[in-house]
């Protein structure tokens, strides 16, 4: 049998970057700006703005001194994400899903095609981590990282949270739903010096949201676009509720889940990204970075250390006794909300 011709990691990465990677809501909308970095850490620059005025000065003193407050600076090193998977003798020998009952496929034309299924489930594994990375950096301000021998957490100090109670749950149909909105839409314009014009909410939160006196009237259900997202556009999970025309800001349901198998490995459970009874304000322009180091792997050709600077490193090996091919797909991402309080998380329903 010849060799693949998918060998080399330059061959492999013209693959991965030519696929057709599944679309996240969260990351594509918010988290636009893509930054690749040659070292194993990162250093993010937060905006945070000021609103000092400039000072009035005598004409015979001259001009004051303005210190410099735009931003500050934190450097993270962002962990490491590589599943791999195995080829076998047995994979290639063997009739593939969809393939003739007589088997009309070489060993190597099954290799390929393995290859190609194996890249494509890995980057949605890997993909599907990403937009698990955004929702837990806006809505609870912080990414865990969590995994073998990882235990810590990137905390963003984000400060604009509310945890409403008692009469002020929006399932008491005596709350002020909208009343807390513009409440939050204007701690956002404080602090965050943008416009909120989104609002992504649990599907709890939908439900009582809409059956609300104080809402029934108040939300425009007609045509709409994000940006240039359009309704048949929208990702899996997400479902365009309406608008407030008041306030400009258009409402979605996020209902997308993941498989939580590492906080609790023997007990596995479906989780949704956007934790029951909570809603997120955000603005839909907020330019939130992506950012991924640098991936070290060992190349066999040159039998060195080779540092790519890449959103995703396939590597590939062989393994003896038995006979088995390695694949994996490595990546270091980090999402970074780079606007310091440029949005707002609540929860609205009791826990």
């Amino acid at each position: 049998m010849s060799k693949l011709n998918l060998l080399e990691t330059r061959s492999q990465l013209a693959v991965i970057n030519l696929m057709d990677t599944p679309k996240t809501f969260l990351r594509d909308t918010f988290f636009t700006k893509v930054e690749k970095f040659p070292t194993a850490k990162v250093d993010v620059d937060i905006k945070k703005g000021h609103r000092k005025m400039a000072p009035f000065v005598h004409e015979r003193i001259g001009g004051k001194l303005v210190e410099n407050t735009g931003f500050y600076t934190e450097t993270y090193q962002p962990p490491l994400v590589g599943p791999h998977t195995v080829t076998t003798a047995f994979d290639l020998m063997m009739r593939t899903a969809g393939e003739s009952t007589s088997g009309g496929m070489t060993p190597e034309e099954r290799g390929k095609k393995k290859f190609l299924e194996d890249s494509l489930m890995l980057e949605e594994m890997i993909t599907r981590r990403e937009e698990y990375m955004c929702a837990q950096a806006i809505f609870e301000g912080k990414i865990d990282v969590v995994g073998e021998g990882l235990n810590h957490v990137i905390d963003f100090n984000h400060t604009n949270r509310e945890t409403l109670s008692g009469k002020k749950l929006w399932s008491d149909p005596t709350s002020q739903p909208l009343g807390d909105i513009k409440r939050w839409v204007r701690q956002v314009q404080i602090t965050g010096f943008v416009n909120v014009d989104t609002m992504i909410m649990a599907s709890d939160v939908v439900d009582e949201f809409l059956r609300h006196p104080d809402i029934k009237e108040m939300l425009d259900v007609r045509k709409y676009s994000l940006g240039e997202m359009s309704p048949r556009q929208l990702p899996n999970g997400v479902t365009y509720i309406g608008t407030l025309t008041r306030e400009g800001i258009d409402i979605y349901e996020y209902n997308e889940h993941f498989l939580d198998d590492f906080t609790d490995e023997k007990n596995p459970k479906m989780k949704p990204l956007v934790p029951a009874g909570t809603v997120a304000l955000l603005n839909s322009r907020a330019d939130y970075a992506r950012l991924y180091a640098a991936v070290t792997i060992a190349d066999d050709k040159s039998n060195a250390l080779v540092t790519y600077e890449e959103t995703r490193v396939p590597s590939q090996w062989v393994e003896r006794n038995p006979a088995r091919q390695m694949y994996q797909l490595n990546a270091k991402p980090l999402m970074v909300p780079t606007q310091a309080d440029s949005w707002f998380v609540a929860h609205v329903l009791e826990a």
